[in-house]
């Protein structure tokens, strides 16, 4: 059994648990012995088998299919999880959209979009969340580290991850007094499908601009997300370079800055460079 702070979860709510950086994460809490209920959009079944092997004697792993923004649904769904697996002491939510494009170039359905699942489903899953938990609770919310500096291309991720962050800070006060410990995890780059994907059709001056932090592989990033979560820290960002990125970015703004428009500067000139020899 890994070291938890406040002992092994029993119960853990974990949304986006179907796959990337949440599917690991409830990995670990079943082998760490907890139960688990996942709220996604889609679970598929073979998985659900295959996590259930993991379960230690007398625990469950059940999932829940929900649409983080609905929170009339969400708070149903919860209520079920909690009648039918126990009352979290832990949760984290781990859902959210990547939609990258100059800001001129976004679509306004596409910025309401990173807001509605990544800002207002933080909300709801706050919300729904604390329905049930006790004081020695745990609740963690997913920003990113572009919820700490705005990178090129994410108008929208940042935004709504700097409004995680800014939630999370509001929830750490408001719910000390009630016992309740609250941890934002503000990553880099982690090598999950959606990274993936944004590579596949995002802009290559990102990229540039985003390597400063460095990119993480899942295994490693779930191992320096939990180590800060057993210990129950506010803000956890695994990896050296991408705490370097949060301290440089909240302490050196003008120096963090200066690198961010070099990096710019270098991307563009890249991508002018290729069009002309297109």
């Amino acid at each position: 059994m890994s070291n938890w702070k406040h002992g092994t979860p029993k119960t853990a709510f974990v949304s986006g648990g179907g796959s990337g950086i949440g599917l690991n994460l409830t990995r670990a809490l079943l082998k760490d012995g907890a139960s688990v209920a996942i709220f996604d959009l889609k679970v598929e079944d073979a998985l659900l088998t295959e996590l259930r092997e993991l379960c230690a004697p007398g625990r469950q792993v059940e999932a829940y299919i929900v649409d983080m923004t609905d929170h009339q649904a969400l708070e149903a769904a919860m209520d079920r999880a909690a009648n039918e697996i126990g009352t979290p002491d832990f949760a984290v939510n781990c859902a959210g959209v990547l939609s990258t494009a100059v800001f001129t170039e976004m679509s306004y359905d596409m910025f309401e979009q990173s807001i509605r699942v990544n800002l207002i489903g933080s909300r709801n899953f706050a919300a729904g969340t604390l329905r049930h938990m006790q004081p020695g609770g745990h609740l963690a919310l997913i920003a990113s580290l572009a919820g700490i500096c705005g990178s090129y291309t994410h108008a929208a991720y940042s935004a709504s991850k700097f409004g995680v962050v800014g939630l999370a800070e509001v929830l750490r006060t408001e719910l000390k007094p009630r016992g309740i410990d609250v941890s934002v995890i503000c990553p880099g780059e982690i090598m999950t499908p959606m990274l993936e994907e944004e590579r596949r059709v995002g802009s290559r001056v990102t990229e540039i601009v985003n390597e400063f932090a460095g990119v993480l592989p899942v295994e490693k990033a779930v191992a320096g997300i939990l180590a800060g979560l057993r210990k129950r820290q506010y803000m956890i960002t695994p990896g050296f370079r991408a705490k370097l990125t949060r301290a440089l970015a909240r302490k050196a703004t003008a120096l963090f800055h200066w690198v961010v428009d070099g990096k710019v500067a270098k991307g563009l000139a890249q991508e002018k460079r290729q069009a002309a020899r297109s």
